[in-house]
């Protein structure tokens, strides 16, 4: 921020953290994934369920949409210029803040799902 205004720079630097904070919980659920998948027969490790696997896959897909959103969001930045000033009254800073709630949600109920699963997959 210079001045009190919100510059673009500001918002993308804010998108590029999100977007890898998001690589990183892909990288988790597709961690997990392949944990479920190489569990010894032992008794002492159970598997997950059809649920809390369609649980897991949608929570995958529901990381992709949001990091998908952001790159647009990012694309439309591109147009304007970089030292061009944005209030918190102007409609991208509006949508940055709904992007923002929507990515503080998610990595709430990531860190929640993931430590359910760890706990039910027996680690």
């Amino acid at each position: 921020m210079k001045n009190g205004a919100i510059q673009l720079v500001d918002l993308e630097f804010e998108y590029k953290i999100w977007k890898k904070r998001l690589d990183l919980f892909s990288s988790e659920v597709d961690l997990i994934m392949n944990r479920n998948t190489n569990l010894p027969a032992d008794e002492k490790y159970k598997s997950l369920n059809a649920v809390e696997l369609l649980a897991i896959e949608e929570h995958k897909e529901a990381l992709i949409k949001l990091k998908s959103r952001i790159e647009i969001r990012e694309q439309e930045l591109k147009f304007y210029n970089k030292d061009f000033p944005i209030t918190e009254t102007h409609d991208y800073f509006m949508e940055h803040l709904e992007l923002r709630r929507k990515n503080e949600k998610l990595l709430l109920l990531h860190l929640d799902r993931v430590s359910d699963i760890v706990v039910a997959i027996g680690v």
